[in-house]
Order: structure tokens, then sequence, then C-alpha cells
């Protein structure tokens, strides 16, 4: 356990609401609680019993301030492992300000962002991937994304990364014997098997990253073609909501519009754009500018194409560029006659064509989910199959790797034992960092910095 002085904070949103919580935690945190705290049975807070609701006021010089419920929870079993207070108010601003000033008039100094959280790392109780999870299950917006966080919070990850440094620390122990012993015949060879299983261990920890890099930040699809080819039908058919301007006349988008929505769990940022094409006036030529930006931010493009029109030049250009990236081709308006047959566009370079009506719905959910899945390479991913992970962890599982492969590459050419336990010892560092161990002041602030001050 590590001393530090008592610190209090708002817990919950500021602004009207049917309670507002305002918490403190540290060695102090129950003696002032006592000192603004007037219970309406007989007790002190000091010798309650832990994890107990007491009701009772908020005084200040003898004059109430609110009606109040008071949790006490003793070290260790907290959040934090220290004295924990939680004083439910009635929900408005003025109330937990109030009762948040009395108690930092009282001794309390007021909790830095995610200060909670990090003393709960710093005593123990839980991991540093731990602590990102209770941030993820903060942010989580989608159901998968909750699911997901919940179970990097019960300790997932840390489970795996635990059995990957036990396995690395036994490789290493092998090679000290031949480091130690010289003189035994023994050579790092046949340890080359159990290093590469390693490193395919941390390829899979880096595939699953890259999976929930997708559920946790969510995918970026564009919506080009020529001007009046359905859009913006598109875009409102997907978002079940009249979002974009529809009208008979080419060319009514003149500027990007952007909604967010949940596909099987994933949150998909729809970007519909103006017509592209040679523009003819200074305002669609910005519209056009804007809409080939979105494509260069985008993580996958929706081709669109008028099935009741004959094949332009415009289309044609369109199929043939080099986009760089996961494109869908949908033929819209499979509601009227077709104009061109699909073998005219199967050399395109679009695997994957869907033939929709935007206007009456036909195909449509068909095409959301080949959203998600062209991304994902295999459909949605179960739970289990991926992590939630940052750029800072993925960077480490990437560096573990690059280690390994070292090791491993060390052992084929031949090396002293002494630089393959090197690399395997950076392989161990790098994944301990994972774990919080050996982590900077200045990196364990950045990540505590992203929570709110009441968590």
């Amino acid at each position: 356990m590590i001393e530090f002085d008592t610190i209090a904070a708002i817990s919950t949103p500021l602004g009207e609401g049917g309670i507002g919580i305002v918490r403190m935690s540290g060695p102090r945190a129950i003696e002032i609680a006592e000192r603004i705290f007037r219970p309406s049975a007989r007790i002190r807070l000091s010798r309650v019993p832990t994890h107990s609701l007491h009701h009772g006021f908020i005084v200040a010089d003898d004059r109430m301030i609110d009606e109040v419920l008071v949790s006490v929870m003793h070290a260790p079993r907290t959040y934090t492992r220290e004295d924990i207070v939680e004083i439910n108010c009635h929900g408005g601003i003025a109330a937990v300000r109030a009762v948040l000033d009395l108690l930092l008039r009282n001794g309390a100094r007021l909790a830095e962002r995610g200060e909670f959280t990090k003393r709960a790392f710093l005593n123990g109780r839980i991991s540093l991937d731990q602590a990102q999870a209770v941030l993820d299950t903060v942010r989580a917006q989608t159901r998968l994304g909750l699911e997901a966080a919940v179970e990097r919070l019960g300790g997932r990850f840390k489970d795996e990364v635990e059995s990957l440094r036990d396995r690395i620390a036994d490789v290493l122990a092998d090679i000290e014997v031949v480091i130690d012993y010289p003189d035994v015949d023994a050579e790092t060879r046949p340890l080359l098997p159990a290093i590469r299983e390693l490193r395919e261990a941390v390829g899979r920890l880096i595939q699953q990253a890259a999976r929930g890099r997708v559920v946790r930040e969510g995918l970026t699809a564009v919506i080009i073609g020529r001007p009046n080819v359905g859009k913006s039908t598109l875009l409102n058919a997907i978002l079940a909501e009249e979002r974009a301007i529809v009208t008979p006349i080419p060319g009514t988008t003149r500027d990007t519009v952007e909604e967010v929505v949940e596909i099987d769990g994933i949150p998909v940022r729809l970007i519909d754009t103006a017509g592209l094409r040679a523009p003819t006036d200074a305002v669609e030529e910005e519209g056009v500018r804007r809409a080939r930006r979105a494509i260069e931010r985008a993580d996958m493009i929706l081709l669109m194409l008028d099935r009741s029109s004959p094949l332009t030049e415009e289309d044609r250009r369109l199929l043939s560029s080099d986009w760089d990236r996961p494109v869908l081709l949908v033929l819209n308006k499979s509601d009227l006659p077709p104009a061109f047959e699909k073998g005219e566009i199967e050399s395109s370079s679009c695997p994957k064509v869907y033939e929709i009506s935007a206007k009456n719905g036909e195909g449509v959910d068909e095409l959301a989910r080949g959203i998600v899945d062209s991304v994902l390479t295999g459909g949605v991913p179960a739970r289990g199959t991926f992590l939630l992970l940052d750029a800072w962890e993925r960077d480490l599982l990437h560096r573990t790797a690059e280690a390994l492969d070292r090791a491993a590459g060390a052992v084929e050419s031949g090396a002293s034992p002494d630089v393959v336990a090197e690399e395997l010892k950076a392989a161990y560092l790098e994944a301990g960092k994972l774990q919080g161990i050996d982590v900077s002041e200045d990196v364990l602030g950045k990540i505590f910095s992203r929570f709110c001050v009441g968590k």
C-alpha cells in the first residue's frame, strides 16, 4: 500500500438529475466526512460497519445544505484500497458543488483526472490494462464495445500477458543454464520451437487488437458516385431518418454530411459526399474537393452506380480507380428496369457487389452488414476474439513481437546464448509494460489524464 493524501471529486455528470455523488478517498476520508455530516441516527461514521449506508444531513455553520445518504467503505475492500466515503446528494449543480466545497475546506484535496483509478492501480487492486478497461467501460457506446470492456476488466488480457511473460521466463531460464555452464554440451537451437510459439501467441494478440480497434474506434465509410445516383437516399435509409436532403435535381449535395450509426455493435461513421464529376461552379468545386478529402480519411468506400441508367464515362473512371482500401460496389435503383448488365462491371476492382433500392430499402440491411464484414475480413468478431487496446498498447505488442523475431533469428544464425537471452529479456520487459511494470510516470500520467475527474 502507498500512503496518499485524501482526495475528493464529483463522480456524476454535472446537471439536473435524481442523484449526485461526491466521492472521497484516503486516510482522512471518514474523519473529514464526520465534520460535515449530521446523521439521523446516533452513530459515528468512524464506528459503523464497512459498506454501510446512512441517512442524514450535510451541515455548515449549523446550516443544513442538503439531505443525503452517506456510504462508508473501509480499506482495503474498496475501489482504491483506501477508506472511501460517497455522499449521495440530490442531483443538481448547486448541491454537489456545495458538498464538494465543504470537503475541500475541511482537509480534502480536489482529485486529478483518473486519480481514483490510478490509486487502485498503484495499490495493486487492478493491473494497468484493467485500469484502461475502466475507461473503455465508461466510454462504451455500443453493446459489443461494452461487453469487450467488461471482459477485459475481468482480467482476460491481464491473464494472457502474465502467461506470455511466464513462458518467456521459462525459455530464459533454459538459456541461463547454457550461459552459466559453458562446458556443458548444450545449444540454443532446441529452444527455437518454443520461441516461435511465443511469437505466434503475440501475433494472435496483435490480430485481436486490430479487430478491437474497429470495435473501439469504429470505422468510416464514405459514399461516392456521380450526381443523382442515390447517395443521400442511401444515407437516409441506413440511418432510418431523413438526415440528408434528397431531390431529383443532380448535385443537390454540395457538402459532406456525416452521421454515426451502430451496425452489429460496431460504430460506423457514414459520409455522404457531393457527386464526383467535373464541377460547374465554385460551390460544386469545393464540394468535390471535400468529397475527395473524405475519401482520404475513410476506412472503406461505397461506390454507387445507378443501375437504371447506362454506364457513363464518370462511372467507368470511378470503377477503374485504385482506391487503396476496401470498396463495395452498390448498384442502386434495383426497383427500376436495369440499363446495363452486371457482366459489364465484373472486371472492376470491386470484389463485392450489392444490388439495392435505397428508396424502398431493398438490400440495404445486407449492405449495412457487408460494410462491417468487409473491414473485419471474416465478419463481426465473436466475443473473446478481439481486444480493446489503445495505440500505446498495440505498439508494445509489436515491440514484443519484434524482440521475439530477433531472438528466433539469433538462434537460427547460431548466435551466442547471450545474444538470444538479451532479445528474450527485451520481449519480457516490453510485455511487462502492458501490466504497468517499469512504466514511467509520464506514461501513467498520460493514461490516467484521459479519465474524468471523479473516476
